[in-house]
């Protein structure tokens, strides 16, 4: 038996589904989040669950709304468990309505039932019931009420009646109006008073988002950084003098390897805040916010969720961007290269110690800075394209964070940095030491021979020198960053144990053609995906040609202040 999950977006739907099947697909408390849709078994039944992405209604939106309509029109379906957020009754039944006219067997999940409840909603479920001619339920996916018996709702499901009315939304306000008694409405109050506040509003985001910078890079994240660097330490002097003391696990591994890894906090503190600022409902009152700014780069509010789940991993602001139209789809993902990644923090925070010594964190935030400021440019430029498109954002109920919910999103983050790391890091780390420590006969250096390394920096110099960078192994950390972000910090790390160093002008030159560079590979292939292999092409000109050009620009404005970095 095949049955379908459908609801509007942010109704509660991906967190019922990991209830009813056990699954951990990602959850959270903005619109948009399920992009495709999910596969499990319903709890107690032999039925197959499928996860929808959320649809305002059958007719109109963007790609993730058409495959969820070919699912419910095209596909067979069995049955139908329309989720709706009772704290928004009758805007949730406009879906309904359009659902009954498609005469197959449902039942109308009331979601977010304790919820209505705080806000003095008083539901009726069965006056509901009587005017669908369905079964309807009152639910919270997130308490686990009214979930001890999915199965019922397979055994009591019927067939609408189709003599709803012919305009779901007028149908929806005379339904809804049965449905829902009393209730203050969903007007802003409290804390969304100062949140979204006009003049407030944007002094506080700068601060939240301020907070959650220091935090991860200053704060929290080196503390929690410098254990695991006691850690590293004391396992390579385990090795010393062991059956297991080989350079290559000594160095080639440990070394590099435990660098990066000692960035690891910092990555896990910025997955978590960000996390839990979306799981609170923050994100989208700071797309809210962020809605007129953006208009001025042909973007809209819409667009600020998936360029702030940039600062995390430029793949899943990639998904994201799914829930916006073509033409913000395609804005969105020109301007993500420009927000800097976590992958690339490990490598930034290296070389902003060159840049302000004993301040590492300030000197990457000038790269990041840098390549915002970029970005803006490029957006305004953009905005020639054509016009944004409407703005209409669904703002979330503020919640307490969701404990569990975060926790598994964060894990999802972290797990994804440790594949990247077992995948690319450590075979490069150890392509990378073999090359240090072979000639290019692929033999062992004897005294006074040239590594493989060296031979291949040296065919990258003349396009380095006009940068001010003379070391040939300089073009060999960027061409591992197309890999993966992260494995220029473990190059870099094992060069520098090597002899190689960088002038803080030097740093800060490599710095901006780092961050200014397209994203790795991973993010491209999802980016080929998403927007077509032509747009990505044109991305990947585009970033180089700016990147170098503005690490030349840097290069001779340094020059000429001369002397103002180490």
């Amino acid at each position: 038996m095949r049955v379908l999950l459908v609801g509007q977006p942010n109704c509660g739907k991906t967190t019922l589904f990991n209830r009813l099947t056990g699954r951990r697909e990602r959850t959270g408390n903005r619109a948009g989040v399920t992009v495709e849709g999910a596969l499990g078994r319903l709890r107690g039944t032999e039925a197959e669950l499928v996860d929808l992405p959320g649809l305002y209604g059958l007719a109109g939106g963007g790609p993730e709304e058409q495959a969820a309509r070919k699912a419910l029109l095209d596909e067979e379906t069995d049955f139908i468990l329309n989720v709706v957020d009772s704290t928004a009754l009758t805007r949730g039944l406009a879906l309904t309505v359009q659902l009954a006219a498609l005469k197959k067997p449902m039942a109308v999940l009331l979601n977010m039932a304790d919820e209505a409840r705080k806000q003095g909603l008083r539901l009726d479920p069965a006056a509901l019931s009587r005017a669908l001619g369905a079964p309807v339920y009152l639910i919270s996916a997130r308490t686990g009420e009214g979930l001890s018996d999915p199965g019922r709702w397979l055994r009591e499901g019927r067939v609408p009646r189709g003599d709803l009315g012919a305009d779901p939304f007028a149908a929806a306000r005379r339904l809804g109006a049965l449905g829902v008694k009393g209730g203050r409405g969903a007007r802003p109050r409290g804390a969304d008073r100062w949140l979204l506040h006009p003049v407030w509003g944007l002094p506080l985001f700068a601060l939240i988002l301020g907070l959650v910078f220091l935090i991860s890079f200053q704060w929290a994240g080196p503390w929690l950084a410098r254990g695991v660097e006691g850690l590293t330490a004391a396992l390579q002097g385990a090795l010393a003098g062991t059956a297991l003391d080989y350079p290559l696990l000594r160095e080639g591994l440990l070394g590099s390897a435990g660098y990066v890894l000692s960035f690891l906090p910092v990555i896990g503190l910025l997955s978590l805040l960000l996390t839990l600022l979306e799981d609170v409902g923050y994100l989208p009152r700071a797309a809210f916010l962020l809605d007129g700014w953006l208009k001025k780069l042909g973007l809209d509010g819409r667009c600020a969720v998936p360029l702030l789940l940039g600062f995390g991993c430029t793949v899943p602001a990639l998904m994201a961007a799914r829930t916006l139209g073509t033409a913000s789809r395609r804005r969105t993902g020109a301007l993500l290269p420009f927000v800097p990644c976590s992958a690339k923090l490990p490598f930034l925070l290296l070389l902003g110690s060159r840049m302000i010594p004993h301040r590492p964190a300030r000197g990457a935030l000038l790269l990041c800075g840098l390549s915002l400021v970029i970005g803006v440019i490029s957006g305004t430029l953009m905005k020639s394209a054509g016009p944004a498109s409407a703005f209409a954002l669904e703002l979330p109920p503020l919640r307490l964070p969701r404990w569990q919910s975060v926790a598994k999103e964060t894990e999802v983050h972290l797990l994804h940095f440790f594949r990247r790391a077992g995948r690319v890091l450590l075979p490069a780390s150890v392509a990378l030491w073999g090359a240090m420590n072979l000639g290019p006969d692929l033999r062992p250096l004897g005294p006074g021979e040239e590594s493989l390394l060296f031979c291949l920096g040296r065919l990258l110099l003349p396009l380095l020198r006009p940068l001010g960078l003379s070391d040939g192994r300089v073009g060999v950390i960027l061409l591992m960053g197309l890999g993966a972000k992260e494995s220029m910090a473990a190059a870099a790390a094992l060069f520098a144990r090597e002899g190689m160093t960088l002038t803080g002008a030097q740093a800060a030159v490599l710095g901006a053609v780092a961050v200014l560079l397209p994203p790795c590979l991973g993010a491209l292939g999802t980016m080929r995906g998403e927007l077509g292999k032509g747009f990505t092409a044109r991305l990947i000109l585009r970033q180089v040609l700016i990147a170098y050009g503005c690490g030349w620009i840097l290069h001779a404005l340094l020059h000429l202040l001369g002397g103002r970095f180490p």
